[in-house]
């Protein structure tokens, strides 16, 4: 009798172990996997667009005029006018993407083209109070 007990505590510490040891495992996969996922999540859509220091600084920029080189990367038309993304690189190299509204007006009867370089000039507009540091095209010239 005292062989039996001693052979099943000892195979039900082994088993208790191998649980343990299992339960570790499992536990360890599922956080990788976790970090896994998320590190091949893409960011959101827009989010290398630079409104935060457009917005921080809207009552500085507000109401004046800018000129910039750079590349119209995606077009949004919405009847006469259009919304383009710009993208412009400074004297570092650092990218940002600038959203502009261009009027027809602006625009002039030129017809705006993905992957093309332009100069535009751009007044800052604040729309209302809580609607600030808008781009707003007043000219748009191929390079």
């Amino acid at each position: 009798m005292a062989r039996r007990r001693a052979a099943k505590k000892k195979s039900s510490s082994s088993s208790a172990l191998v649980l343990t040891v299992g339960a570790a495992v499992f536990v360890l996969a599922v956080i990788v996997g976790i970090v896994m996922f998320r590190a091949g999540e893409k960011p959101q859509a827009g989010s290398d667009i630079p409104l935060d220091i457009l917005a921080a600084n809207a009552s500085q920029l507000s109401n004046n005029n800018y000129a910039l080189d750079g590349t119209v990367i995606d077009r949004f038309p919405r009847g006469e006018s259009e919304l383009i993304a710009f993208l412009y690189k400074d004297a570092s190299g650092r990218e940002y993407i600038i959203p502009v509204c261009v009027s027809a007006e602006a625009r002039n009867g030129l017809n705006i083209n993905r992957d093309q370089q332009y100069r535009i000039e751009f007044r800052v507009k604040d729309i209302n109070p809580k609607v600030r540091g808008v781009c707003v095209a007043t000219s748009i010239q191929p390079k």
